[in-house]
């Protein structure tokens, strides 16, 4: 039968040199499942207020880190959910959390465990609040703010509002008064002792959505959604300031200037304003006068050019230097609070999400979307350090052929980063570094694709675009071996031969041949010439020398592997009369084991098994009502089992042709099916991206009955590919929270065979 072949999965990260020392792939697993491996997608970053503790919030919980070595010492989570939100108390002995789904949990930072949840809290917002000496805790959930002992965990007030939803809140740094902001535009003053209602301040134009208390407490600064800037007097209650009108500043600069983005220093002293064209300047919280500005380089950028905007600025702990965030990633430029000197810090190559700074403001954390955490020294630049979060990028293609397991089950795939591969070994659990592949850098790494031989020794690997060359590496030695390069057009797929000692490789865009290759030698050795139009599938027989194609001509040829010559052509009459029809298509050839028997997929959803010797059809499979994807025979021969692009996995009667039972998915749900030697079917499916189900959980199924078998819980979000093992004993699935679990099947695979 055709070998196993694997989509790679792609994230742009950068590895630890060595292997999984502290084993994190164990750590706090879902049931049933055998490791995790990538640590989720990075959504937060903090350092703790002494320093000692680095943070990282992900998808599916927060990672603690040494800062001495930069070495994983925990994962807290919490019932399987993600984090997006943190903060340290003042004194960093807690962890405040928002986890994906609306709940807030509070973490012992020494102790390493969780300490309260608050599962209450609303979707709509989600900030995290300290009162100044840490022993309050404060939540908004919807119209009323809940005030929490952080040392009992008990309730001490409930703020209510009887209007629209609370939309922000701050304490002021005596911890005495809190300030919330809401829909309605007013901001409500409440007294954080009694939970009393002092005062209300009136006069915004939009909903109030950032609020800050300066340092002397006496001065309240608000925001409003179309970015109205006020500064009040809490004293008083009166408006000190108008530092902003719907956006427009028009005191103390020559001419007036829109506000697009804003941000506060961390002690609150200073509020930095944001212009389109990314001129920053920095303004008195206490008095509303301009102290800094840094002016802009893009002097010719257009109020509607989005491009490179400085997403937010950063200030250092100390308050002496802001760091601007570019939109698209690049140059980070780095300006002296005081002088208003800048420098540029570094060049990132990824799409930077998030940024920390130390609290001694000497290191910088950069926090790029495919993974990878950098740590830059501010005095010089210079690169100190890379952590990897392993974030498991998702793979946006649902080729049905995706096999992450090597075929001895030995090793599974989870690279390509930056063009190199790393295998993890299932029994070992450790990470294997495969060479670096030098790719087109143009070319984006999730158009790369690899097989593994079925002897486990060798992987080829190849790009379907930019790229016209297959790679073959050594997968002990981790080296490159060779490079095959006599493709013309971009290489569609490629197959081993059940020895591991041929390879075929076909290609898209017109070319209708198949290339033969010598595995020990690179040695392309035949053509395949015949078929006109693409070739869509290509097939071994179990014994080598036979080869299946099928393609876009409605045709399926067979040939000798080891001359060269066609043997056979294989057409429906109906096709015949209709080349032209794109139901002619074929989209799958499988060889049952024996190789007497051929099975073809066909475009408009039909599927006929064929007898080599005399070329007939000897079985027709109809009721697919789209293009089938994938087949596989029973052990026994009695049953074969069907997947399609029209969400559907089907079990078929090999006697009669008629259809034993047919799973339906939601619209675009991909199937997979294994056969165990027992003959039973299991199967399981996923949605893609774009569908509405946002079901996280994955289910399987026994295909004879369409009964649910068990159901497999633990990711954060929903899974995005699934693969069997070789012998069926272990699924992988990978998720959009940007991990891959491996769950052991062999409890329910016993309890079936028992049962059953």
């Amino acid at each position: 039968m055709k070998k196993v072949l694997f989509m790679i999965f792609v994230f742009s990260t950068v590895f630890l040199p060595h292997s999984f020392s502290q084993d994190y792939t164990q750590w706090e697993l879902p049931k049933d499942t055998i490791a995790r491996l990538g640590k989720g997608r990075i959504n937060a970053m903090k350092f703790s207020p002494d320093g000692t503790v680095f943070a990282v919030a992900t998808t599916i919980g927060i990672w603690l880190y040494d800062t001495e070595t930069y070495q994983e010492t925990a994962l807290l989570a919490h019932n399987n959910k993600g984090v997006e939100k943190l903060v340290f108390s003042p004194d960093g002995t807690i962890l405040a959390s928002a986890e994906r789904f609306n709940g807030i949990t509070l973490w012992d930072v020494g102790a390493r465990n969780l300490k309260i949840t608050f599962p209450s809290s609303s979707s709509l917002f989600r900030s995290l609040h300290f009162s100044s000496d840490g022993k309050i805790f404060a939540q908004v959930n919807y119209k009323e703010i809940y005030l929490y002992d952080t040392v009992t965990g008990e309730t001490k007030h409930i703020l209510k509002r009887d209007q629209d939803y609370i939309t922000s809140m701050a304490f002021s740094p005596d911890g005495k008064t809190l300030a919330s902001g809401s829909k309605d535009q007013t901001i409500y003053l409440w007294d954080v002792d009694t939970g009393a209602h002092k005062q209300t301040l009136r006069g915004h134009p939009a909903e109030v959505t950032r609020l800050s208390f300066n340092p002397g407490s006496s001065t309240l600064t608000s925001i409003s959604k179309d970015n109205t800037i006020y500064l009040w007097d809490i004293s008083t209650g009166e408006r000190k300031k108008t530092l902003a009108d719907k956006g427009l500043i028009t005191d103390q600069l020559d001419k007036p200037e829109t506000v697009e983005k804003v941000s506060f220093s961390p002690d609150k002293s200073i509020l930095a304003t944001i212009r389109f064209n990314n001129t920053i300047r920095l303004w008195d919280t206490t008095t509303g006068t301009l102290k800094q500005t840094f002016p802009s380089q893009d002097t010719d950028k257009q109020e509607k050019d989005y491009s490179n905007n400085i997403e937010f600025v950063l200030f250092s702990p100390d308050n002496r230097t802001v760091v601007g965030l570019p939109f698209l990633g690049g140059e980070i430029r780095l300006w002296d609070v005081d002088t208003g000197e800048s420098k540029s810090l570094l060049e990132d190559p990824g799409l930077i999400r998030n940024l920390s700074f130390s609290p001694d403001g000497k290191t910088l954390a950069t926090g790029i979307y495919g993974g990878i955490i950098r740590l830059w020294d501010v005095d010089t630049g210079e690169h100190k350090k890379t952590i990897s979060n392993l974030s498991v990028r998702r793979y946006r293609r649902y080729d049905h052929d995706f096999k992450p397991f090597s075929p001895d089950g030995k090793k599974f795939v989870f690279g390509p980063s930056s063009g190199t591969v790393y295998l993890w070994d299932v029994v070992t659990k450790q990470e294997q570094q495969l060479s670096v592949m030098n790719y087109n850098s143009k070319a984006l790494p999730y158009n790369t694709r690899a097989i593994i031989s079925p002897d486990s020794q060798t992987l080829a690997s190849w790009q379907t675009h930019e790229d016209l060359n297959i790679r073959l590496w050594d997968i002990a030695s981790g080296k490159h071996k060779r490079t095959l390069t006599e493709h013309k057009t971009h290489v569609k797929n490629v197959v081993f031969s059940p020895d591991s000692s041929m390879m075929a490789s076909w290609s898209s865009e017109g070319d209708t041949t198949i290339r033969l290759w010598d595995v020990a030698t690179g040695r392309h050795t035949r053509t395949l010439k015949g078929h006109t139009n693409s070739v869509e599938d290509v097939s071994f027989s179990q014994d080598g020398k036979t080869l299946a194609s099928g393609g876009l001509d409605g045709t399926i040829r067979i040939w000798n592997s080891e001359t060269g010559e066609q043997i056979q052509t294989f057409m429906e009459n109906s096709f015949a009369n209709n080349l032209a029809a794109q139901s002619a298509a074929v989209t799958v050839v499988t060889f049952y084991s024996d190789g007497v028997v051929l099975a073809s997929g066909h475009k408009n959803g039909s599927i006929r098994l064929w007898d080599i010797d005399t070329g007939k059809a000897i079985q027709t499979f109809r009721g697919h009502a789209d293009a089938v994807s994938s087949i596989s025979f029973s052990p026994d021969r009695k049953t074969v089992a069907s997947t399609s692009k029209d969400a559907t996995a089907r079990l078929w009667d090999v006697d009669t042709g008629e259809q034993i039972y047919a799973l339906t998915g939601y619209e675009r749900t991909t199937w997979r099916v294994f056969f165990y030697p027992n003959g039973l079917p299991l199967a399981t499916g996923f949605q893609h991206l774009n569908s509405h189900n946002f079901d996280k959980n994955i289910r399987l199924w026994d295909l004879r009955t369409g009964r649910l078998k068990k159901t497999l819980m633990g990711h954060t979000a929903r899974a995005v590919n699934i693969g069997f093992s070789g012998d069926g004993n272990t699924l992988t699935s990978l998720s959009y929270d940007d991990t891959v679990l491996l769950w052991d099947l062999t409890p329910t695979i016993n309890a079936l065979d028992i049962s059953e």
